[in-house]
């Protein structure tokens, strides 16, 4: 607990000390004071222009039970005074719902996975699991990877991928720094969550159609006609 005595959010999540030269968080490590785990904490800056709203927003309903199996909302401990997760402002409140919405997706060991979303501070937050891994990116400005081990990145990737298309989603947000290399050797596909709220925000919506709604596989082709 000693490294993490800066920031609280949403009552919960103990961010430490950012250096004196830090002055804007995008990403950090935090230690989750509920389940006494270490997480990891995304930022999404939110426009200004919305800032006030989410403030004034009201927090989830009655009873609502997190991914991660935590009670929270109006009276219970968690929702956290300026924490919402169901923001009055619609654009906020589509930026909440698209991350909500990815991290509702099954678990699979080429996926992070994530555990809370909500606004908080001006700002939208996204936490998630903490793994042993360095970003593809570190790797790379540190030297070559092998074409063996470029190999095996590259099938772990399309592995995420498939997971992610079987369910509909498109991640729109792969980069070497989305790319984990984990401490064990396996590879970890992350940033479909921030992603998806980062495009809400922009007017986009990320989120796939419920099955129902869903085109069949090859119809798009057969539209074509022979």
């Amino acid at each position: 607990m000693d490294d993490y005595a800066g920031r609280v959010l949403a009552d919960r999540y103990r961010l430490p000390l950012p250096p004196s030269d830090e002055y804007e968080l995008t990403e950090s490590r935090a230690f989750d004071t509920y389940s006494g785990q270490e997480v990891l904490v995304r930022q999404v800056p939110l426009p200004e222009v919305v800032e006030a709203e989410v403030l004034d927003a009201e927090g989830l309903p009655e009873g609502f039970i997190a991914r991660d199996g935590a009670r929270r909302g109006r009276g219970v401990p968690g929702g956290g005074q300026g924490a919402v997760r169901r923001p009055a402002d619609p654009v906020v409140r589509r930026a909440v719902e698209a991350a909500q919405a990815a991290a509702a997706l099954p678990d699979h060991p080429r996926l992070d996975q994530v555990f809370d979303v909500f606004a908080e501070g001006g700002s939208l937050w996204i936490v998630s699991e903490y793994v042993a891994a360095r970003p593809l990116a570190a790797l790379l400005a540190e030297k070559p990877l092998s074409p063996y081990r470029a190999a095996e990145v590259a099938s772990d990737v399309l592995t995420a991928l498939r997971v992610l298309h079987s369910h509909g989603w498109v991640h729109r947000n792969i980069t070497a720094r989305t790319v984990l290399v984990c401490d064990d050797g396996r590879v970890m596909l992350t940033g479909l969550a921030v992603g998806a709220a980062e495009e809400a925000l922009c007017g986009y919506d990320p989120v796939p159609p419920a099955d129902d709604d869903r085109p069949e596989p090859g119809a798009a082709l057969e539209a074509l006609g022979p």
